[in-house]
């Protein structure tokens, strides 16, 4: 089977039927082996497999393709604590505004990962299923609120998607001892469902516009 004929099969299982295994993929299109492998392999550079666990028990998820210009695109990957200023060939009014939480103002993705970890100080014992179900993936198209490492190194691609340094102890730990981080691809439009969320969680946060 052509590499590309196998790469269909495999991202039309997922689509329909999101976090299986590679055995439940194997069974359904029977693809399997070192084909199965270059399959995802395959997705994982095009950076629209969702991984999570480990080893057998891994569950494969295929994410949305972006819906979004290619201008779009480009401006999402500059990490939002990075845009001071709008880039040459852009327009000068680009969204500025910031958002203070508990006395401390964040930029659009900082203040997602001050939400989460917020959340995460409040339920130390939260694990990583538990919390993906408080702050779902489908609240930012393709490349979620937090991942794992390998997820959010797998849907980075070339450039850096999510907070990640070690320096700025961008890891969150949950009570599973799985350690998360959080996307940097926000712009003010995408980061509301997530601001939404938080209000019903009882956090009070106030937009500060520039």
């Amino acid at each position: 089977m052509k590499i590309e004929t196998a790469i269909k099969k495999v991202v039309a299982f997922l689509e329909s039927n999101p976090g299986a295994t590679k055995a439940e993929i194997t069974a359904k299109t029977k693809i399997a082996g070192i084909e199965l492998t270059n399959v995802i392999k395959a997705l994982r550079k095009e950076g629209r497999l969702i991984e999570e666990g480990e080893g057998k028990e891994m569950k494969l998820s295929i994410s949305a393709e972006p819906e979004v210009t290619e201008e779009l695109s480009t401006e999402l990957e500059i990490p939002v604590e990075d845009e001071q200023e709008a880039p040459k060939g852009k327009s000068a009014g680009r969204n500025k505004d910031q958002y203070k939480l508990d006395g401390e103002l964040y930029g659009k993705g900082r203040i997602v990962q001050a939400v989460v970890r917020k959340y995460v100080a409040e339920n130390p014992k939260v694990t990583y299923k538990q919390l993906k179900e408080v702050f779902p993936d489908e609240l930012l198209n393709r490349f979620g609120i937090f991942q794992d490492e390998n997820t959010a190194n797998s849907l980075s691609g070339s450039r850096p998607r999510y907070f990640m340094s070690e320096e700025k102890g961008d890891a969150i730990k949950l009570g599973d001892r799985k350690v998360v981080f959080t996307s940097s691809q926000f712009t003010a439009d995408s980061v509301q469902p997530l601001l939404a969320v938080a209000k019903k969680l009882g956090m009070k946060i106030t937009t500060v516009s520039k």
